[in-house]
């Protein structure tokens, strides 16, 4: 499961890079005058910092060894860090016929900006259409709009010309990450 959300968070990411261009006008897409350049580009994990992830998942930085990671030029951030019960997961994860649970927790945050709201709005709603199958559950009061995936535990929520991304693996279950991905996506939707 794991390599599948990858792979779909991979090809959402090729998909919207466009979106993540500082000068789109520059790169020969027509944007109003009035469109401005996406200020989380380059600054993805200053969206939610490593302080606001300690504070909502009651993670030790030091203890449970998070791992922080951009892009330069791209909207992305990627945090990986042990879970309290890593050891235990690690050594039941190699004994024959146990199933296998993650030792290790990702959050993925993405800001993507469509130049303007009709343009993401757009964006969502062929989201939102095409992808009724990935994207089943519309999540309300979060954002303008928003939608959550279980089979990829990726919160999708849009706020004026920006598309946030949230992928989570925290609990065991995808489902169950759901609430986590709203909290972070509140401390991100402040900054938007």
């Amino acid at each position: 499961m794991r390599y599948l959300i990858w792979f779909s968070f991979l090809l959402l990411a090729l998909a919207a890079l466009p979106a993540c261009k500082e000068d789109a006008a520059s790169e020969g897409q027509k944007y109003p005058a009035a469109a401005s350049p996406n200020p989380w580009k380059s600054n993805g994990c200053e969206l939610v910092t490593d302080e606001e992830v300690e504070q909502i998942f009651g993670m030790r930085r030091n203890e449970d060894m998070l791992n922080t990671q951009s892009l330069p030029d791209k909207c992305f951030c990627l945090r990986i860090w042990n879970k309290p019960d890593w050891r235990e997961r690690e050594a039941n994860n190699e004994k024959p016929g146990m199933p296998y649970r993650e030792p290790r927790t990702t959050l993925v945050v993405q800001a993507f900006d469509y130049g303007t709201e009709e343009t993401a709005q757009a964006q969502f709603e062929m989201l939102e259409r095409d992808r009724r199958d990935t994207y089943e559950a519309e999540v309300k009061g979060v954002g303008d709009a928003a939608l959550w995936s279980s089979s990829t535990a990726t919160l999708v929520v849009r706020r004026r010309q920006l598309i946030l991304n949230i992928t989570l693996e925290y609990a065991d279950e995808p489902q169950d990450n759901l609430p986590k991905a709203r909290e972070v996506a509140a401390v991100a939707l402040k900054k938007m």
